[in-house]
């Protein structure tokens, strides 16, 4: 018997080992928009603010167009160039957690207020340019209690947000979605196929 779980115990040992690399190995989701390109990356290792990412750090870089039709990650960061191509890139996408790298001041401002991102927890923005070493987070909904699993709920990014704040300010409201997908904000609209059967959504003002 003894014998037994001393054997069990080495094998577990061996498979543990075994798969340790690929247990301690994590992937970072990195897209990089330029205004001519964007660039959606798997790295080993987070290749830290506005860096070259190196080849033998990040793999399958693919060349996306800006104006595809929705962008689906759990985790994204995103470096930038262009405040434009990022609100295109990420209006209408979903993502839990978002973080967003401006690696160059913003020469024009973009010629529309807000763009929007479905299901999303956690906003991160920094401006390591002109603001090194600091960074605003947002936990979306915290101030209305809102279950990030149990409610839907959308978050509207003022474009300023994309070109640099002093700042970070976010206000979350409860309101109703008929049939069609209009909501009582009557600029904002949603896709009844991206929602649930629920009539509520939590709307939550990042700015």
């Amino acid at each position: 018997m003894i014998l037994c779980i001393q054997m069990s115990l080495a094998v577990l040992y061996c498979i543990l080992w075994l798969a340790s690399p690929a247990l301690l190995r994590s992937e970072f989701k990195v897209a990089y928009v330029t205004e001519r390109n964007v660039y959606m990356c798997t790295c080993a290792q987070d290749p830290g603010f506005c860096e070259k990412m190196n080849s033998s750090e990040c793999s399958s870089c693919r060349n996306l167009s800006v104006l595809q039709s929705s962008v689906q990650k759990k985790h994204l960061t995103v470096w930038y160039t262009s405040p434009l191509n990022v609100a295109l890139l990420l209006n209408n996408s979903e993502i839990r957690h978002l973080s967003l790298v401006q690696c160059k001041p913003a020469d024009d401002p973009v010629p529309f207020e807000y763009f929007t991102v479905r299901r999303l927890e956690t906003l991160t923005v920094t401006y390591p340019i002109w603001k090194p070493g600091q960074s605003f987070e947002v936990t979306i909904g915290k101030d209305r209690d809102a279950a990030y699993q149990e409610e839907a709920r959308i978050a509207v990014i003022h474009t300023s947000v994309l070109t640099g704040k002093t700042e970070l300010k976010s206000y979350t409201v409860q309101t109703k979605v008929d049939r069609s997908g209009m909501m009582s904000f009557p600029d904002i609209f949603m896709s009844r196929n991206v929602l649930t059967e629920m009539s509520r959504i939590f709307v939550t003002f990042l700015y």
